[in-house]
């Protein structure tokens, strides 16, 4: 059996994920996941894994879905998730420390046009009366 570190993580503005916990499954067996953070799997044999990760969600009901073919050699593996920060994006899972949420310019973009329309509504309506 080779050691498995996977570090679940989420942007640190985004609270919501706080509510819930990652769905993990390695080789289509469900693995309970207590909390985000590291987890420590020591009972992962040594060879070819496939990994899935999601959050579920209201919707879409997998956010964040990421599936990853990895090799698991005898001394171990680490593994990083990073949840996204939009919740229609793609998780991120790869090297520790080298993984960014992904969906971060859309959601500014999406906060930037919905703070001009107010604007705008408040600039319309001062003006009408």
């Amino acid at each position: 059996m080779a050691a498995f570190s996977l570090d679940l993580r989420h942007p640190a503005g985004a609270f919501l994920y706080n509510a819930t916990r990652p769905r993990l499954t390695i080789d289509g067996h469900d693995v309970p996941v207590r909390e985000w953070g590291v987890q420590q799997l020591d009972l992962i044999p040594g060879g070819p894994h496939k990994i899935e990760i999601y959050v579920p969600y209201v919707f879409p009901r997998r956010v964040g879905r990421v599936t990853l073919d990895f090799m698991v050699p005898e001394e171990g593996v680490a593994l990083e998730y990073m949840a996204p920060t939009f919740t229609f994006a793609k998780g991120s899972l790869g090297a520790p420390g080298a993984q960014k949420s992904s969906g971060f310019r859309t959601t500014w973009t999406m906060n930037i046009v919905a703070a001009v329309v107010v604007v705008a509504a408040f600039v319309y309506l001062k003006s009408q009366g």
